[in-house]
């Protein structure tokens, strides 16, 4: 489990407001640091971390030589900053090219727009925060370093919305402050051996496809997310949120869920602890709605895939992958009992569909350690990994290597080999996705004659009574599905319980996406008297057949309409015949049933659109803005007094060095990942939904960072996926 006080004297080795302490140093008080040996802090900066820690726990958080090492590693993952090799007054150098808040900038690493820094207004506005939380009561310290670790992780760049333009070092101010700190207790969790973990599961595109209903299409979406989130979850157990670099967790509601639960050995959890002390705060409340909106909760915002710092530990990928397949095996256990319910049938065993489920996802991981030297963590094994593997030496290589042999800080170590690391990650992964898994599927087992699923044909059909399944409204008629279709089909049932949800998931039909325009035309008092007109057909229905219609919904947006449980089939004249409801519903009802209904539609002109829209949106080059292709150049990263100092001093081949280094692009780092990954999901839990759903009568189906599914009226597609693609540029600009 995760040492949560190492994690939080990690997370504040240095303040939060750095640089402002580093201007401001005459006029802050530390007298509370003076139990930390002078040998165990250097600068200024890192006796005021001291001082604000000792609020929180009573100890120096520079007292492990793991918090160094990982601050190291840490400083060389996000930024990049050399010296010539040859200078004659080093400390002079240091000088002219130091950078204080005064002169500092923060510059955007997507667009190299170079913004003011921004910071408290001053140093008393940290301090007193941090006074706050340290009167907090908690019963012993392990509890106090979690519950105060997670929430500050979750809640600082809530409460110090300048935390993100508050450059962690202000020679190269392309990554935040937060950042920073939050790397590094990523890496202290992960020390001696920090790998990658970089995770996935399959398929995707044609489990998501195999759908007849549009929450079949809902359900494949949100079960591929649901599995990642699991997975992620026992990396969150064991180390900590932040050790997830992609895709970052931070805002996520099923990652806010988790947060909330955590109980204190009192009983009190994360969320009944800290509503009494900022339940009023607009931060907290919106926390929660987030932990608790059906809402967002329900939005399928998950990756089919994470990468993860994590310690080089293959017991604790097994228990990932442990994770994947055990819920799989509850969601088969749920699904199971749902249908046992449906039939009136206790004693049904249906061991096909845990089959089936197990046997249709593949899961594929690639665990890569950083280095094997445990004790300078030299980037020298990343560099020769990379000759050996890759057959061509790139950018990236002799960016890693300029480094190496022009280091700012001696030694170089691994961090600032991280995007070497990653290539080799990924190829190591492509690698082994190429050798399929052998996956038992009957049908190539030599039950050839076995039916097959209706929908899929991939598996046989459960052997079960569908007839009785008909009946409830849960497949069409004559349908048979295998185990994976049945589950995505009652996925929404199930996954209410599962997530504690208010109500159960219900999607718009076809019919009645088709169906929206029509319904917007209708005057109110028209609206209203087929509704009444409609009820009485319902009670025609139920008193003939003993069973009512299935309930439906619209989307959102109609939800105050008088016709919002009305699907939209039932506003088109051509529906209103005697075998379609029999062919459709199994139900037996005459002309005389449905006349009066049918006379209201043809005598109000009532003519919905046969058609809907479905869309679908991927972001342009995604796999090349993670790889880093669009990134700045170097020179546009650092800070202008910074070169200058470069400039100055370098001559010979060091000058010739750093000119061929400022002409490449950044290569990647966690900083670019976690803000890419920030970005990206505001894009998809905030504005997609809004988009879509406020302004655009549609229904969101899925919300994966650049990758957006929807089910939208014909009339309103083309202006919502002009809003989407502009909202995305805004983004990333």
């Amino acid at each position: 489990m995760a040492d949560y006080k190492l994690k939080l004297k990690a997370l504040f080795h240095d303040p939060i407001d750095k640089l402002l302490v580093i201007i401001s140093s005459s006029q802050i008080n530390t007298d509370n640091a003076d139990k930390c040996s002078k040998s165990q802090w250097h600068t200024f900066h890192e006796k005021v971390a001291e001082h604000l820690f000792r609020y929180l726990i009573d100890e120096c958080p520079h007292d492990d030589e793991n918090i160094s090492k990982a601050d190291r590693i840490s400083s060389a993952l996000s930024r990049i900053v050399v010296k010539p090799q040859n200078i004659a007054n080093e400390s002079q150098f240091k000088k002219e090219s130091a950078v204080d808040l005064n002169e500092a900038k923060f510059i955007d690493i997507f667009s190299g727009k170079v913004e003011d820094v921004q910071s408290p207004k001053n140093h008393k506005e940290v301090e007193q925060f941090f006074q706050t939380l340290g009167s907090l009561s908690f019963s012993n310290q392990h509890e106090k370093a979690k519950f105060l670790f997670l929430f500050l992780w979750r809640f600082l760049p809530e409460i110090f919305p300048w935390i993100e333009k508050h450059p962690a070092d202000s020679r190269a101010p392309n990554h935040s402050i937060y950042d920073h700190l939050v790397q590094t207790s990523a890496v202290v969790s992960a020390l001696p051996k920090p790998a990658f973990l970089l995770f996935t599961i399959s398929p995707v595109q044609e489990f998501i496809a195999n759908a007849r209903k549009t929450s079949d299409l809902w359900a494949g979406s949100y079960i591929l997310s649901y599995l990642i989130y699991k997975a992620i979850e026992v990396v969150i157990e064991e180390l900590g949120p932040d050790n997830v670099i992609f895709p970052n967790l931070l805002g996520q509601p099923l990652i806010d869920r988790y947060i909330t639960n955590l109980k204190l050995s009192d009983g009190k959890t994360f969320k009944d602890f800290f509503s009494e002390y900022f339940g009023n705060k607009e931060w907290f409340k919106k926390f929660i709605d987030n932990a608790y909106s059906d809402e967002k909760l329900t939005i399928a915002n998950f990756p089919n895939r994470f990468l993860a710092i994590v310690p080089y530990d293959k017991n604790l990928v097994k228990d990932v992958e442990n994770a994947v397949v055990n819920s799989l095996e509850q969601i088969a256990d749920k699904v199971e009992e749902k249908i046992k319910s449906l039939l009136e049938n206790n004693n049904l065993s249906i061991p096909q569909i845990k089959e089936h489920l197990l046997s249709y996802f593949q899961i594929y991981w690639v665990l890569m350690p950083w280095t094997n030297d445990t004790q300078n963590y030299s980037p020298d094994d990343a560099l020769s990994d990379y000759e050996k593997l890759i057959s061509s030496v790139n950018e990236t290589y002799e960016i890693v290597k300029i480094i190496k042999d022009n280091p700012y800080y001696k030694p170089a170590n691994v961090g600032s080999a991280y995007s070497l690391l990653l290539e080799l990650t990924e190829k190591l992964l492509g690698a082994r996705k190429s050798i399929r898994n052998h996956i038992k599927n009957d049908y190539y087992e030599g039950k050839i004659g076995s039916e097959r699923c209706h929908l899929c044909g991939e598996f046989e059909v459960l052997d079960i009574d569908w007839n009785r399944l008909e009946e409830s409204y849960k497949v069409k008629s004559k349908e048979k599905l295998c185990g994976v279709c049945l589950t995505k089909r009652l996925f929404p049932e199930i996954i209410k319980d599962v997530l504690g949800l208010n109500e159960e998931i219900k999607f718009p039909s076809t019919s009645e996406m088709a169906s929206i325009g029509e319904k917007r035309r209708l005057a109110e008092d028209t609206k209203n008297q087929f509704k009444d007109e409609f009820d009485d057909f319902k009670q025609r229905i139920k008193q003939k057949n003993n069973k009512n219609l299935p309930t439906t919904i619209s989307v959102p947006k109609l939800k105050d309409d008088p016709l919002y449980e009305i699907d939209g089939q039932w506003l088109m004249e051509e529906n209103y015949r005697e075998k379609y409801f029999e062919n459709e519903y199994n139900l037996q009802i005459s002309p005389s049933d449905y006349q009066s209904v049918l006379d209201f539609i043809k005598r109000n002109d009532i003519n919905p659109s046969k058609y809907y829209a479905i869309l679908m949106m991927d972001g342009d080059n995604m796999g090349k803005w993670l790889k880093g292709d669009f990134n700045p150049k170097i020179t546009d990263t650092i800070h202008q007094k910074t070169k200058d100092a470069l400039m100055r001093y370098s001559q010979g081949n060091d000058l010739k060095e750093l000119l061929k280094l400022l002409c490449l692009k950044h290569p990647v780092s966690p900083s670019i990942h976690q803000a890419f990954s920030r970005r990206l999901s505001k894009f998809a839990l905030e504005n997609v939904r809004r988009i879509v759903e406020d302004e655009h009568y549609g229904k969101l189906v899925y919300a994966g960072g650049d990758d957006v599914l929807a089910l939208l009226p014909i009339e309103e597609v083309l202006d919502c996926a002009y809003e989407i693609q502009k909202s995305f540029k805004e983004v990333l600009s």
